[in-house]
């Protein structure tokens, strides 16, 4: 047998790992693979993260999460080695007025980066989190392995608090991750921090695997413990039939409606957990066992504010507004007071779940919007983005279904391009025939570059047609 991993992508890798993850690759069953992923966790970080871990328990057993009061000494840190914090809190009586701190929002994590990043950060282990957001502006977000490595104890702690116990064993595949898309990333690796239990990202469209029956087939060999994903997956999966009960479902990246979450836990025959997380901050909250419509602060690091709309001041229980983060464990991008574009409310007290921590209710996330083709078959947005994302030029976009047949894609482009007015056309022409060509036979696109740039949060995928359809119907 080959080594599927190698001590460069994972530095705690042993022989009994790698031979049952050698399993799964060569499973007749498998997917298409085409990446080959580790966790990059080495001694260092092992010992950050089960540090982390204590840490967390400790918290979450006593209620002590992040205070307008406690958070001050997470500032003091960042104050002389991050320009970033030491600009905004120049002048400012900042701990006597917390409230005074000027916000972090999206266009300082595009455009002032390295002044953020702390002068004294070990920049070797970086690794870069592209993330779009909901208005197409990429950010490239810097992060550590011992960060992303902090994943593995919320995650766990979320799904203990519903029932299930994590199997730290190589012989265990803990999570197998479902997407829908026409092109992504397919992988198997284990992990470092759960015993080295497999973890896979699969996608379950039918050009990732060699027979329409592997899927289910892989599934049942593999028997992960949870299934994770986005709603639209999920979803994707009811559809296509797909016959397999895991322990619990986590569903994170897009909104997860109620209607959904009772249908997928009634097909699925298992709770389904909504997991609210950031690629900035990494997870946030999850969805109360007791009441799955509020969701509980998860990490004991990040402090939670909900501000105003109108007068950008924090507000009380029981009142909508943006919600505003500080804090993380992430020593490329810790976060003062940032702006994360979501909505919701904040509510304070004991809880019957026993988990005393924030509540915070999403009252406008980021909702799944599916394009349909001519043929009836249903595109997910993502292979829309891929497409927009790759090109240069693009600096915004917005795309809109009009009709069964018609879609609009708004572009706003760099202005720091130096482009003729052929050459534009040309890459306007490129970039309309690939979408034609993913939105298939019969599809019209029409690009314009009337996008608003008025600095608000823009939603970047529209489909007008069914919404108007659904309606009538």
């Amino acid at each position: 047998m080959n080594k599927v991993l190698d001590s460069k992508r994972t530095p705690l890798l042993r022989e009994e790992w790698d031979l049952e993850l050698q399993k799964m690759f060569e499973s007749r069953f498998a997917p298409k693979w085409n990446a080959n992923i580790g966790d990059r966790i080495g001694e260092e970080e092992f010992e950050f993260v089960k540090s982390f871990q204590k840490d967390l328990v400790y918290a979450k057993e006593h209620s002590l999460y992040q205070t307008k009061e406690s958070i001050l000494s997470f500032i003091e840190i960042y104050i002389n080695t991050s320009t970033f914090f030491k600009q905004q809190l120049e002048g400012i009586q900042w701990k006597q007025n917390f409230e005074s701190i000027p916000f972090t929002n999206r266009d300082d994590l595009q455009s002032k980066i390295t002044d953020i990043i702390p002068i004294d950060a070990n920049l070797k282990d970086m690794v870069i989190n592209p993330t779009s957001g909901t208005t197409g502006k990429p950010i490239l977000a810097p992060n550590h392995p011992k960060a992303i490595g902090c994943y593995v104890p919320l995650i766990e702690y979320s799904v203990n608090k519903y029932g299930v116990t994590p199997i730290h064993s190589p012989k265990s595949t803990f999570a197998i991750q479902l997407c829908y898309q026409q092109n992504t990333i397919v992988y198997a690796t284990c992990h470092s921090l759960a015993g080295g239990a497999k973890f896979a990202k699969i996608n379950i469209h039918p050009n990732s695997w060699n027979k329409p029956s592997d899927l289910q087939n892989f599934l049942l060999e593999f028997s992960p413990q949870i299934l994770t994903g986005d709603p639209y997956a999920f979803e994707s999966a009811m559809k296509m039939g797909i016959k397999y009960k895991p322990e619990a479902i986590h569903s994170t990246a897009l909104e997860l409606t109620p209607a959904l979450r009772n249908n997928l836990s009634e097909y699925f025959q298992c709770p389904v957990i909504n997991f609210y997380s950031l690629n900035e901050t990494g997870p946030i909250a999850y969805s109360c066992p007791k009441d799955p419509e509020w969701m509980h602060l998860l990490p004991h690091d990040l402090y939670v504010e909900v501000i105003s709309n109108e007068t950008l001041t924090p507000i009380p229980t029981g009142n909508v507004g943006e919600i505003v983060l500080t804090g993380g464990r992430n020593p490329y991008l810790p976060l003062l007071r940032y702006k994360t574009g979501d909505q919701g409310e904040i509510q304070y007290g004991t809880c019957e779940c026993g988990d005393h921590f924030p509540r915070l209710r999403l009252l406008s996330g980021r909702k799944p919007v599916y394009f349909q083709k001519p043929n009836g078959e249903t595109v997910n947005p993502i292979d829309v983005a891929r497409i927009l994302r790759k090109n240069s030029i693009i600096y915004q976009f917005q795309v809109e279904q009009i009709t069964e047949v018609r879609w609009e894609c708004r572009l706003s482009l760099s202005d720091t391009m130096d482009m003729s007015e052929i050459s534009l056309e040309n890459e306007k022409t490129k970039i309309k025939e690939e979408l034609e060509s993913l939105f298939g036979k019969g599809s019209q696109v029409y690009i314009s570059t009337n996008f608003p740039l008025d600095g608000k949060k823009q939603i970047v995928f529209i489909n007008s047609y069914l919404s108007q359809r659904d309606s009538k119907s």
